[in-house]
């Protein structure tokens, strides 16, 4: 398995704690990852503002969203919500994903060497800006979602629209 990219932890820090933007008017417009696979997967980014008026957007700075529903009953869908900073995964929370997260990074915190099942949020730390996450009590995708805008500084984002379930078909 490819290493995820990693960023200076300073560097993290700096772009979280400075507030963030959400566009004004941005709708939840979700594309098709993988055309040839059932369920589709989708995603869904957005770039952010770093100034009330939006006049100016962080060139590598942006919110990725990836929505994968389910079509075994009961089973619910995976989602996946990424604050990336060059290109670097730094926050991020994941619900009904495959297997579980193993945190090999973070010598001292509490859940160091643990394996994280779902939900989980990752957070950036010193010794690495990805590859650890504590774990979350279940809950719904609103509430992760407003989590996510808080720990990521997000202002203004509206309520999450998943996509409808027929757009994880096949469109006609």
């Amino acid at each position: 398995m490819a290493k995820e990219k990693t960023i200076p932890y300073e560097d993290v820090r700096r772009v979280v704690d400075q507030p963030k933007y959400w566009p004004r008017g941005m709708l939840f417009r979700w594309k098709s990852r993988s055309p040839k696979r059932m369920p589709k997967p989708m995603t869904f980014r957005a770039p952010l503002a770093i100034d009330e008026a939006q006049t100016r957007f962080a060139e590598s700075c942006f919110v990725e969203l990836y929505f994968k529903n389910s079509h075994i009953p009961g089973v619910p869908p995976t989602i996946s919500m990424s604050l990336v900073i060059d290109n670097a995964r730094t926050i991020a929370i994941d619900d009904n994903g495959k297997g579980k997260h193993l945190n090999k990074v973070g010598a001292g915190m509490p859940y160091h060497m643990e394996r994280i099942g779902f939900p989980h949020i990752h957070i950036p730390i010193i010794e690495s800006s990805y590859g650890y996450a504590e774990p979350l009590k279940p809950g719904s995708v609103q509430v992760f979602w407003e989590l996510f805008l808080k720990e990521s500084n997000i202002i203004g984002a509206p309520r999450i629209d998943l996509p409808m379930s027929g757009q994880s078909e096949l469109d006609l």
